[in-house]
């Protein structure tokens, strides 16, 4: 990797980066120092996820994001990838080692929601959502492996406060943050010893389609009630917060096997 504690001249790849919070990393990324290619995909084999449809725009979006890389001085580069398709997952690795020549920090930011009981539950909606948010990570981390082992670089999963707790007609979600967690804790380990780091970043409430299209709605109550109901801060949190502890990851070379929750004080507002 480059300098202890620089991220100038590095090469990044964000999974999911047309999504808001996939953005801001990307963004923060490049703003210290990092040339960033960003992967997401038009389309989906389903329709289980925030946006309810296939056509979920998101490899379109990816290229407005480009532009805000560019702006900071830094390469984008745009890649469409399905993380849970492996041909698909390896050619983003291959295409950001081909065009940058190395990978020095992985971002496995891709992830979808819907909302239902189990036992209401479809064995296709259980499987889309443990595809994207695990098998995902697994996949990418994989393919990745190898070139991060000669950068001594970084893994950072966005996994969830639902990681850490459980929430009813979430049952799917909550799990497969849950399992984010503990891949994160064991790739730290197993990676350990050719120094490259793994941790996990737990967001909150941001203001994304995952709130506003699928969680809201089953509240019953306005995204700004429960701002104030859940956050002792008092306020949602944002995609360049998630962006920043991305980079506080990969600065960081003796932070390794963490997951931290960015969410104003949600998880311990326990009473």
């Amino acid at each position: 990797m480059v300098a202890e504690h620089s991220l100038e001249g590095a090469v990044s790849i964000v999974t999911g980066a047309g999504g808001q919070i996939g953005e801001g990393i990307a963004v923060e990324l490049a703003a210290a120092g990092s040339d960033v290619v960003v992967a997401d995909v038009d389309v989906l084999d389903t329709e289980y996820n925030q946006q309810s449809s296939r056509e979920v725009s998101g490899a379109t979006r990816a290229r407005e994001v480009v532009d805000r890389i560019e702006a900071e001085g830094r390469r984008g580069h745009v890649a469409e990838c399905d993380v849970t398709k492996a041909d698909q997952v390896q050619a983003l690795v291959d295409e950001t080692v081909e065009e940058f020549g190395k990978l020095d920090i992985l971002v496995n930011n891709a992830g979808i929601i819907t909302v239902d009981p189990v036992e209401d539950m479809k064995e296709a909606e259980w499987d889309s959502v443990m595809d994207v948010n695990v098998k995902g990570v697994f996949l990418c981390s994989q393919a990745a492996i190898p070139h991060l082992k000669e950068s001594e670089g970084t893994i950072v999963n966005t996994a969830s406060i639902a990681g850490t707790i459980g929430a009813a007609g979430l049952g799917h979600y909550c799990a497969s943050k849950h399992a984010v967690l503990g891949l994160t804790k064991s790739l730290s380990l197993e990676l350990a010893p050719d120094d490259v780091t793994v941790n996990a970043i737990c967001p909150g409430i941001v203001d994304t389609p995952m709130w506003n299209k699928v969680l809201t709605p089953t509240l019953e109550e306005d995204y700004a009630d429960t701002i104030e109901r859940v956050i002792p801060l008092g306020r949602d949190q944002t995609p360049e917060d998630m962006g920043r502890l991305a980079v506080f990851y990969a600065q960081n070379r003796n932070v390794t096997g963490q997951a931290l929750a960015v969410d104003g004080g949600i998880l311990q507002n326990v009473i």
